[in-house]
């Protein structure tokens, strides 16, 4: 079935890659929070672009974690049919005949790690070269990690499909045996989870001066909602092993039946005596 919320960026190693609708939003919201941390000595026009460019940085990290993360789930020889790029990562979808509930945790925590390992390199970025050029380096790089360590926390929450809610489905994927059961009960906890957190993140635009958190969180919800929504209609197109049919007793043959030979039967009649043959 062809998604008509997302885009298609190519084939990797017979997985088919695309991108969901809601990096518009980001594409948004990166430059305008951005650019509000320069100063007003900084022109409009720079600030833009530096805030495009931050944008593209984080969608290019982003990308590059799915990649690692395929790669590694080949190497565990686990068939990857599609890769949904959102904001906050990918949403594998492997042929679960290849995959495993333990297969899955191992996919999620080495995700996990990603993300703090991607949060250090910025940041580390940022004390090295930030600096140098706090209003042009600086700032973006700063704001990147910022970004994914929050990012980070936000996915050890048990809702799918963030990495603590595939490990939450794989527990209810072993306790259930089913995995159909397992991501609609986990997809519907990260649409709930989705929901209030965007709730959340209205109510602190509207109640309170942090605008930019607020619209931030909200529009976070949003994305992992869509997420949510995604992953429960794709359970759809699993097909589930099913059980081998026995063996089917083939047709019988006409065989010929020999029977053995029927015996012969000697039958004895009395002798005549001579009076009796002329009598």
């Amino acid at each position: 079935m062809k998604l008509l919320n997302t885009v298609k960026m190519g084939t990797i190693r017979k997985t088919r890659c695309r991108v969901h609708y809601t990096w518009l939003l980001v594409i948004l919201l990166i430059p305008w929070t951005v650019s509000t941390h320069y100063s007003t000595e900084t022109s409009l026009v720079t600030r833009v672009l530096l805030g495009l460019a931050t944008a593209f940085l984080f969608f290019i990290t982003v990308c590059l974690r799915e990649i690692i993360l395929l790669l590694l789930a080949v190497y565990k020889g686990i068939a990857i049919k599609t890769v949904t790029i959102f904001a906050f990562g990918g949403l594998i979808q492997p042929d679960y005949e290849t995959t495993s509930p333990s297969r899955q945790i191992l996919l999620a925590v080495s995700g996990m790690l990603l993300n703090l390992i991607i949060t250090g390199i910025f940041y580390f970025a940022h004390l090295v070269f930030g600096n140098d050029s706090p209003d042009t380096v600086g700032i973006p790089l700063n704001w990147l990690a910022f970004f994914y360590f929050t990012l980070s926390l936000v996915h050890i929450i048990p809702a799918y499909p963030l990495e603590g809610g595939r490990i939450f489905r794989s527990i209810l994927w072993i306790a259930t045996n089913n995995i159909k059961r397992a991501t609609r009960i986990a997809g519907f906890t990260g649409w709930a989870a989705g929901f209030l957190i965007m709730a959340g993140g209205i109510l602190l635009a509207v109640f309170t001066s942090e605008l930019f958190a607020g619209l931030f969180f909200a529009g976070l919800g949003l994305i992992l909602q869509n997420a949510a929504t995604h992953g429960i209609r794709h359970i759809k197109q699993i097909t589930e092993p099913t059980p081998p049919e026995p063996p089917s007793t083939p047709p019988v043959e006409n065989e010929r039946v020999i029977l053995p030979p029927e015996e012969e039967i000697l039958v004895q009649f009395p002798e005549k005596s001579p009076s009796q043959e002329y009598h």
